[in-house]
């Protein structure tokens, strides 16, 4: 695919250097313009790869990843993804030609044979994922991408747009100004709370087995700035750890990640059945009723998306409601989802992703 773009770049070249020398009667040569000649893009782990000048038709690995792909304007040019309707359902509510996109990849390996046949003119892989190494023989010019702050986000956010256009790095701008603006307002806010007056969180990504999300990770990033401290005292996310460890670490408030829901149960019920359990019901942050479902949209909210966004903003009201009374958080979901997804929400729709609830 690379070598069809350059060849056809150079073609290009040819025809504007070449033929009719006379400039009066010729027109201007016609050479490629720089929005559509092949130029290299630096991935996340520094590496330099040569992209088309346009870009069509879009792999993507990463299932974070395909909804930025879907703010850059990219989303109805995905044509290999590792997302299905039943794990994202409101992404593919608001992207409906996501339905025609190949499902060619899991978390861990990738249908290299059926990916080819889709065409892609560009494939985006989490970086250090198992997936990485069995695409890295087909050819494709591929991007690996990672983040663990907002920095590291917004830069993926850019690093995408560098590949897909002008219009994408328009777009990526007016993201990463609101992102850098509700993280100013909130950090104002939250910033004079002293240390010891924080609630200790902790964000369960699991229950069984029991898995959280610890230090040096974006989770522990919107913690902070919404005013609160990580209760967890385990280094990155998703690390598995005891019902032990977790009473010794006595957390004020308890937020459950959807991948925490059990069975076919919904957040509320979910929230109802720790209520009952031996363990949980003894736990001060489930008995003083401070326990609660995170939001999810086109992504989960708390994890590696753009949606962090939101999070922060929920995250702030949830932990501080009297330092943020202003704030409406469906409200500011229905103008997040019209100004970066492109999809105008009803209110009632608004309210099913702030609870954790799929479509009607």
């Amino acid at each position: 695919m690379v070598a069809a773009a350059l060849s056809s770049a150079v073609a290009l070249v040819v025809a504007g250097c070449g033929g009719s020398t006379d400039g009066a009667s010729s027109g201007s040569p016609a050479t490629p313009s720089a929005s559509t000649t092949p130029h290299m893009v630096t991935d996340s782990t520094g590496t330099a790869v040569q992209v088309p000048g346009v870009v069509n038709r879009i792999a993507d690995s990463w299932p974070a990843h395909n909804e930025v792909v879907q703010m850059l304007g990219g989303g109805d040019k995905i044509v290999a993804t590792v997302l299905t309707p039943s794990s994202v359902p409101w992404l593919y509510t608001i992207s409906p030609k996501l339905r025609q996109a190949r499902t060619v990849f899991t978390t861990t390996t990738a249908n290299t044979e059926e990916l080819l046949t889709t065409h892609p003119d560009v494939l985006f892989n989490n970086a250090g994922t198992q997936v990485v190494s069995k695409t890295s023989q087909v050819g494709l010019p591929t991007l690996q991408l990672s983040f663990q702050t907002f920095d590291g986000l917004k830069k993926v956010v850019n690093t995408t747009a560098d590949v897909l256009g002008p219009e994408a790095k328009a777009q990526a701008q007016r993201y990463n100004t609101y992102l850098d603006g509700k993280l100013a307002e909130i950090r104002a806010r939250t910033s004079p709370i002293a240390a010891d007056q924080r609630p200790k969180v902790l964000h369960i990504y699991s229950l069984d087995p029991l898995v959280v999300d610890g230090t040096n990770s974006i989770i522990d990033e919107w913690i902070t700035a919404a005013g609160g401290r990580n209760a967890a005292q385990v280094k990155g996310n998703a690390r598995q750890v005891t019902k032990e460890a977790v009473a010794s670490w006595n957390p004020d408030v308890i937020i459950l990640a959807s991948s925490a829901f059990t069975g076919n149960d919904t957040g509320a019920q979910t929230l109802e059945k720790l209520t009952t359990d031996p363990f949980w019901s003894s736990q001060p942050a489930v008995r003083d009723h401070r326990a609660y479902v995170n939001p999810t949209g086109g992504w989960h909210w708390d994890r590696y998306g753009i949606e962090e966004a939101l999070q922060i903003q929920w995250a702030a009201k949830t932990l501080h409601p009297e330092l943020f009374t202003g704030l409406n958080i469906v409200a500011e979901t229905r103008t997040f989802f019209r100004d970066f997804l492109h999809y105008t929400l009803t209110d009632d729709q608004a309210t099913r992703i702030v609870n954790a609830q799929n479509p009607a």
